[in-house]
């Protein structure tokens, strides 16, 4: 993010944060440029977001797929096959 002087004085606080959260920033001051960068950079692991996982063997998610692959067969035959 680039920002003027002026801006970085009116969001000063809102601005300061969003470094410190690693986003990139500059501040444009009579033709030259500030960066700013955290003191204490927080490792790559400390800002990875929780994600919900599947845990499981090979053999677990794959008979989950057979068993996915039987549904949406029976979900289309159902449909699709010809009424008799």
């Amino acid at each position: 993010m680039k920002v003027t002087s002026t801006e970085f004085r009116k969001n000063l606080f809102q601005i300061v944060e969003r470094a410190l959260q690693g986003e990139f920033v500059e501040v444009a001051h009579k033709g030259r440029v500030v960066r700013l960068v955290p003191g204490d950079s927080p490792s790559k692991l400390a800002r990875l977001i929780p994600r919900d996982t599947i845990r499981g063997t090979w053999e677990d998610l794959e008979r989950a797929q057979q068993q996915l692959d039987a549904e949406f067969f029976d979900a289309w035959e159902e449909k699709w096959a010809p009424k008799g």
